[in-house]
């Protein structure tokens, strides 16, 4: 395969692969194509949503979701970095000990499914950073110059695409990206958000924070816990700590 460095050839090849679907080009196609070209195990792309929290958008395969809705879980992790940090993050080996300092719970966790290197990239408009875009690959492997530059182009093609999509509904709701087949799971999270944020008299940003505690203390994914909360058998209460209940006291009724 040829690997396509300008940013108007990769929007091309996106936007063929769109036709090919007869469906608009979405953040879906360019993931797609990134996830080809740069040889990877799984692309993600994440979003700073309406809370200022971080979401998913997309993700090419289970795996990499899985390890999406981990980052946003603990707050940490390549993709959180670049974000907050405005720059690149190419972590190359995960287990080197520098990421596993860096990422103390996300890095062995990653590795433990074998992503054993992830390059993340913000996805900037002008000094602001709306998301980020993230490659995921077995084996420590280091991007190479030509790599890294395509993998930037990539970023830039993203960045656009992205906000495309959000001006077309006015905010950076996940129904934008239902096609890219997050939008059931991230859906269920909002309600349970909702749903906690009445039940405790909290904003919406310290009922997500709670749920997020609630599944790193349990060790279960967020969208799971969401789901037991919509169904009624989790209830979180406002004495506790965001998320976790009593000790000797169990939150599942």
């Amino acid at each position: 395969m040829v690997i396509e460095q300008d940013p108007e050839s990769i929007y091309q090849e996106a936007c063929a692969r769109a036709d090919a679907e007869g469906v608009p080009v979405s953040v879906r196609h360019v993931a797609s194509v990134c996830h080809d070209q740069l040889a990877a195990r799984g692309v993600g792309v994440y979003i700073l949503g309406d809370l200022g929290m971080v979401e998913p958008a997309c993700a090419t395969t289970e795996i990499v979701e899985q390890m999406v809705e981990l980052q946003i879980t603990l707050g940490e992790g390549p993709a959180v970095t670049a974000m907050a940090d405005g720059e690149p993050v190419l972590a190359a080996d995960l287990s080197h000990r520098r990421h596993l300092a860096r990422w103390p719970v996300f890095g062995p966790a990653a590795a433990a499914v074998s992503l054993s290197a992830i390059f993340a990239f913000p996805l900037l408009m002008g000094q602001i950073t709306v998301g980020a875009l993230e490659v995921y690959r077995t084996g420590v492997l280091p991007l190479s110059g030509d790599e890294l530059e395509v993998a930037l182009a990539f970023a830039e093609v993203m960045t656009s695409q992205l906000i495309d999509q959000v001006a077309e509904v006015g905010a950076p709701d996940m129904e934008t990206f239902a096609v890219e087949g997050l939008h059931g799971r991230w859906q269920t999270v909002h309600q349970a958000t909702g749903m906690v944020s009445v039940q405790l008299r909290c904003t919406l940003t310290e009922a997500l924070l709670r749920l997020r505690g609630q599944a790193y203390a349990t060790g279960r994914r967020l969208s799971d816990v969401a789901e037991d909360v919509i169904g009624g058998l989790l209830r979180l209460r406002r004495d506790d700590s965001p998320g976790i209940p009593e000790e000797g006291d169990d939150a599942y009724e």
